[in-house]
């Protein structure tokens, strides 16, 4: 197994007469279809916040089956992670790509057509398989396409298109919503999936620098002496595995997990229920959010290619998403409560999320990327799936204080998991 990046391999950077054609051809279809999947995937809790999906469906007042939308969706695309990984790194990010994207328009439609909870549930399932792609897709391309000195950076502009998706999931799910209902909203992503991510993929997409023509020799020559594409025997290949590092990360980012998608699932409907704003004015907090997320993001990943140490922002995320929400019980101000969740969502998704994605680029090789990201981010996602249900459970029982609770825990035991990878210098 690879150790962690060193900090001298931070100060590489390459000669001025080095072209940079991976900025330009990596990142962009990846920001794209990124952003179109973070709105089918968080755009349930904007619809769940709509009187007519909620009366259409029998739903209201039943918060469980609510959060279990989000959950079933994460269950399955945390399940099929291990296994789109797998097949990234053996025929190609690409045609997994296109595949994906393929069953992702079909599940979209199901949910639109949906006539009863039970169907819809079916379809936001093949959502979560059919999305599975994502993150070992970027992760895979991100080690092809970078030397290692540059990931962090790399990393931020992809995780910044997560992030304008949720930014922007608010306003195009109630723009579709208002215009038509419901079931226009799904329509909506079916045609963006098949109008726009597929066209994107097949088109601009390229598996590694030596499929694309405007790429130099001298450029890739500059990738690949700063990489970790190192050839390991079974046994090594199997310890990635078993080691308790890996077993460690894939506990922080469950509890990464459980943040990111218990505050975005639940976060409309807190507005709505607890702060009692409009819906154009919690569109607008939530947007505002991501969009701190999305300036932080590029600061943290300057610092962590230049000291090549990530865990201990993500110790640092944590701390502050807990920290926060602890103050907002505390302190009885309308005003500081939305600041403080606000600036949990920041801590969680600005710092955590990309600090994780670079502890695992510090253990695993380029050309066994996917399978990582897959084991990884699977794992992960299919445990932490179920934090938006259990945070519904507790809304149920105690309100948002106990759900907020529920959270603050999580984060303590995923600051603990980042402190000790710290401690062993990743």
């Amino acid at each position: 197994m690879s150790t962690e990046q060193s900090p001298a391999s931070a100060a590489l950077d390459p000669l001025p007469s080095t072209p940079s054609m991976r900025w330009r051809i990596a990142l962009p279809p990846l920001a794209i279809i990124w952003i179109v999947g973070m709105i089918d995937k968080t755009g349930v809790g904007v619809i769940a916040a709509d009187d007519g999906f909620l009366s259409e469906l029998h739903l209201k007042g039943e918060e469980g089956l609510i959060g279990f939308l989000t959950t079933a969706t994460l269950l399955f695309y945390g399940a099929s992670m291990p296994v789109w990984g797998i097949l990234i790194d053996k025929f190609g990010p690409k045609r997994c790509a296109v595949t994906g994207l393929v069953f992702w328009a079909i599940s979209t439609t199901i949910a639109g057509l949906a006539p009863s909870y039970g169907i819809l549930l079916v379809g936001r399932a093949l959502l979560g398989v059919s999305e599975g792609f994502l993150w070992p897709l970027s992760n895979a391309l991100t080690a092809r396409w970078f030397p290692r000195s540059e990931r962090s950076r790399a990393k931020s502009l992809w995780i910044g298109a997560i992030n304008l998706g949720f930014a922007v999931a608010a306003y195009v799910v109630n723009g579709a919503i208002a215009v038509t209902n419901w079931r226009g909203a799904f329509f909506l992503l079916t045609i963006l999936a098949l109008v726009v991510c597929i066209p994107v993929a097949l088109v601009l997409l390229k598996d590694d620098p030596a499929k694309a023509k405007r790429v130099t020799d001298a450029e890739r020559a500059f990738i690949a002496a700063d990489s970790t594409n190192v050839k390991l025997s079974r046994d090594e290949r199997r310890s990635q595995l078993l080691s308790w590092p890996f077993f460690i990360m894939i506990i922080g980012w469950i509890t990464n997990n459980i943040g990111v998608y218990g505050l975005a699932s639940w976060f409309p409907s807190y507005l709505k229920s607890e702060q009692h704003v409009s819906k154009n004015t919690a569109s607008a907090f939530v947007a505002l959010a991501f969009v701190l997320c999305i300036a932080i993001s590029p600061i943290v990943a300057v610092w962590m290619d230049r000291i090549g140490r990530k865990a201990i922002f993500s110790v640092c995320g944590f701390s502050l998403a807990a920290l926060f929400l602890v103050l907002s019980q505390v302190i009885h101000s309308t005003d500081f409560e939305l600041a403080a969740v606000i600036i949990a969502i920041v801590g969680i998704e600005g710092m955590t999320t990309l600090a994780g994605q670079g502890v695992l680029h510090s253990m695993a090789p380029e050309r066994r990327m996917g399978r990582a990201a897959g084991v990884m981010i699977g794992v992960g996602n299919f445990v932490g799936a179920f934090g938006a249900t259990v945070m519904g459970l507790f809304i149920d029982a105690g309100g948002y204080p106990a759900a907020f609770g529920f959270l603050i825990g999580t984060f303590i035991i995923g600051a603990a998991c980042a402190f000790a990878l710290h401690r062993i210098r990743y």
